[in-house]
């Protein structure tokens, strides 16, 4: 397993705030500033990675979708998730609204609604609605 983080991030001084909007690096943003969507390297380098996974679990998008200007990272991801060939697994309403506005939805091997609940399973937690069904007669 690999984990990867990004290099780079739009950043941006608010959420409604296009002034001022511009790619830096992830240890150069300052301080009137917030990161908001994966950069351009980042989703270059996450998607490289990707081409040769034989699964992939994605929890979560990579920065604010919903907003126009903070949606290419999330898409960019999303599209080499399925374009990817691997076996994909995607958790969380987040990340499946991300895949259905990337437009990528039928490409995804398995999409769980469950978010929280996705990763608690992956750590081997217990889960209560599981445990109650081993109790059932």
């Amino acid at each position: 397993m690999t984990v990867r983080l990004p290099v780079d991030v739009v950043a941006a001084p608010g959420l409604d705030s296009v002034d001022g909007i511009r790619t830096v690096g992830v240890r150069e943003i300052p301080g009137d500033l917030m990161g908001l969507d994966l950069g351009p390297l980042s989703v270059a380098q996450f998607a490289a990675a990707l081409k040769g996974a034989k699964t992939i679990l994605w929890n979560g998008p990579m920065g604010v979708f919903e907003k126009a200007p903070f949606a290419a990272g999330t898409v960019g991801v999303a599209r080499a998730v399925a374009d990817s060939g691997a076996f994909s697994v995607i958790g969380g309403g987040d990340t499946i609204a991300a895949v259905q506005h990337a437009g990528v939805t039928e490409r995804i091997g398995y999409i769980s609604t469950a978010g929280g609940a996705f990763l608690e399973f992956l750590e081997g937690r217990v889960l209560p609605g599981v445990a109650a069904l081993d109790e059932a007669p």
